[in-house]
C-alpha cells in the first residue's frame, strides 16, 4: 500500500508507517496543485485540514481506499461522495478529548476569576482586588451541549468542583450518570449558569447559536465555545456580551481562522470582539497538546495497520 501524508506529523509516525507500507510519502509543504498531481498513486491519504476532500480531489484519487483526518471535524470532507465511491473516511475521535476538556476548564476558571484581566493589571502596577472579585463554579449549573468525547471529558474534569452538570445531545440518549444529568434543551436554557458547546459543524448547527438562541436563557451565562466558530453568529455574541446576557466568553475558535484572509466585515467584527474585556481568545489550541498529538498519531497508525490488507495493492 502507498500512503500520502500532507500535513505535519512526527518522524516517529512516518517511521512506524514505513515498517508496514510499501511507500510512504510525507509532503507537509506540498501545494494543492502538487497534491493533485500525486494523488492517483495512493491508496491512503492522511491529513488534518490542508485541503478539502471534495469531488475534484476524490475523482482525482483513482486508487484511494482510505482517508484519515488527524482530528475530529469532518466538515471539509464530502462524506456522501466518498461513500458512493467506496472510500472509507475515518477520524481520530477521542484522541484529543482530554486536551479540549482541560482547556475548557482552564478558560472557565480564568473567566470566572478574572485571571487574565488581573494578570494584565498587576503587570501595569495596578493592585485592584475588588474589581477582580471572582465568581465560583461550585454550586452553579453547567450546561453541556454535545455529549460525545469532548463533552463527556469536560464533565469528568469538572466532577470535583461541586457544580450541577446538565447535558443535552440531540443524537445520543441514556448517557446520564452519577455526576451528569441528561436533559432536554429547554432545561439547559432554564437552568444553566455556564454553557459549553461540544458539537460538530454541520448544516444543522451552522449559525445555530444566534440572538434567538441566547435570548432563551433565563440567567446571564458564561459561554464557552471549543467546537467550531461557524456555529456562533459572532455579531450576535458581541451584542449579548454588551448587554450582559453573556457575562463572559471563552472562544478557542472563530468563523475565519485564517487571519490573512479576513474580509473588511470580519475584521471589524473581530476588532469589536477583541475590545471586550470579558472575552478570552485562543487560536484553536484546545486539542493541541503534546499528548493529544501522540494520541492522534497512535490512532492513525492503528487504523492504517487495521486496514493494510484491504488497502494492499
Amino acid at each position: 500500500m502507498h500512503i500520502l501524508l500532507i500535513d505535519a506529523f512526527s518522524d516517529k509516525l512516518i517511521a512506524d508507517l514505513q515498517r508496514i507500507a510499501t511507500k510512504v510519502s510525507y509532503l507537509p509543504k506540498a501545494t494543492k496543485s502538487e497534491i493533485m498531481v500525486m494523488l492517483p498513486e495512493y491508496e491512503i491519504l492522511v491529513l488534518n485540514s490542508k485541503i478539502a476532500i471534495d469531488k475534484e480531489v476524490i475523482d482525482r484519487a483513482a486508487r484511494l481506499q482510505l482517508v484519515i483526518r488527524a482530528g475530529v471535524g469532518m466538515e471539509h470532507f464530502d462524506l456522501p461522495y466518498l461513500a458512493a465511491k467506496g472510500i472509507e473516511a475515518l477520524n481520530t475521535a477521542g484522541a484529543n478529548a482530554d486536551a479540549v476538556a482541560e482547556q475548557a476548564v482552564g478558560m472557565l476558571l480564568a473567566l470566572r476569576h478574572n485571571i487574565v484581566q488581573a494578570n494584565g493589571e498587576v503587570k501595569q502596577f495596578v493592585w485592584n482586588r475588588e474589581a477582580n472579585r471572582g465568581r465560583e463554579i461550585g454550586g452553579k449549573t453547567v450546561g453541556i451541549i454535545g455529549f460525545g468525547h469532548t463533552g463527556s471529558a469536560f464533565a469528568r474534569k469538572l466532577q470535583g468542583f461541586g457544580c450541577q452538570m446538565l447535558a443535552y445531545d440531540k443524537y445520543k440518549t441514556g448517557f446520564g450518570n452519577a455526576w451528569v444529568q441528561e436533559v432536554d434543551l429547554a432545561t439547559i436554557f432554564v437552568k444553566s449558569d455556564i454553557l459549553s458547546l461540544h458539537i460538530p459543524l454541520t448544516t444543522e448547527t451552522h449559525n445555530w447559536v444566534n440572538a434567538a438562541f441566547f435570548a432563551q436563557f433565563h440567567k446571564n451565562i458564561t459561554f464557552l465555545n471549543l467546537s467550531r466558530g461557524e456555529i456562533v453568529v459572532l455579531r450576535d455574541l458581541i451584542q449579548v456580551l454588551g448587554t450582559g446576557k453573556v457575562q463572559a466568553a471563552g472562544l478557542d475558535v472563530l468563523e475565519n481562522e485564517k487571519m490573512e484572509t479576513l474580509t473588511e466585515t470580519q475584521k471589524a467584527l473581530y476588532e469589536a470582539l477583541f475590545a471586550q474585556k470579558n472575552v478570552i481568545l485562543t487560536p484553536h489550541i484546545g486539542g493541541w497538546s503534546v499528548e493529544s498529538k501522540e494520541n492522534i498519531e497512535m490512532s492513525i497508525f492503528t487504523q492504517i495497520n487495521a486496514n493494510k490488507k484491504r488497502c494492499r495493492r
